[in-house]
């Protein structure tokens, strides 16, 4: 899935889809049900999913067609797929329309929006020095949490689910992750305002 200049706006781009079936695309919103968005694909001539031509209408590229969620929750993920008619070939594609995510130097943070009361975050990063014990701080409602964790051999935050109560008042919250090369802090909302649309 690729992006342009149009803020939450995608184009699907498909390589290796055999010739003679044909494709459908689906997406699933930020908890929502799966929804068919498009129909009727196949590869034309020149090995490009283009649609069909029954409804008497001239052919459209897939990849030309620009997709999107819509106003969408900060952090939340949207899916797509692409999958033929029969179910037996899928491809899937994910991204999140408006990340919450910081950066220091090498080093990124990301958190990912994973509870449809806006409680729960999975939190990713990458670039760090392989193999070394980070510091990682959650603050919320008044209250900070500190522990450690062990950078993976590729540079990459193990995954960490940040999970909010209804302690306190206020819904602000920050998350950061302490290293040798570099420190990176991010803030966001959770709660109500985090489910938001923007």
């Amino acid at each position: 899935m690729d992006q342009s200049g149009q803020a939450g706006k995608y184009w699907l781009r498909a390589t290796g889809v055999p010739r003679g079936v044909t494709f459908d695309v689906w997406a699933k919103d930020f908890h929502q049900s799966v929804r068919e968005i498009a129909s009727g694909f196949r590869m034309d001539g020149s090995g490009v999913l283009v649609s069909d031509d029954t409804d008497g209408r001239r052919p459209q590229r897939l990849d030309a067609i620009a997709f999107g969620p819509g106003p969408y929750p900060r952090g939340a993920a949207w899916d797509v797929a692409l999958v033929s008619i029969d179910r037996t070939i899928k491809a899937f594609a994910r991204v999140i329309p408006h990340p919450i995510v910081a950066g220091a130097g090498p080093c990124t943070v990301s958190l990912e929006l994973v509870s449809d009361r806006g409680d729960h975050f999975l939190a990713t990063g990458a670039g760090f020095v392989p193999g070394e014990d980070v510091g990682i701080e959650s603050s919320s409602a008044g209250q900070v949490y500190r522990r450690r964790s062990r950078i993976s051999a590729m540079g990459l935050l193990l995954p960490d689910v940040i999970s909010h109560a209804a302690a306190g008042s206020g819904w602000r919250a920050g998350y950061s992750v302490k290293g040798r090369s570099c420190e990176v802090a991010l803030e966001y909302e959770w709660g109500e305002p985090a489910l938001q649309q923007r």
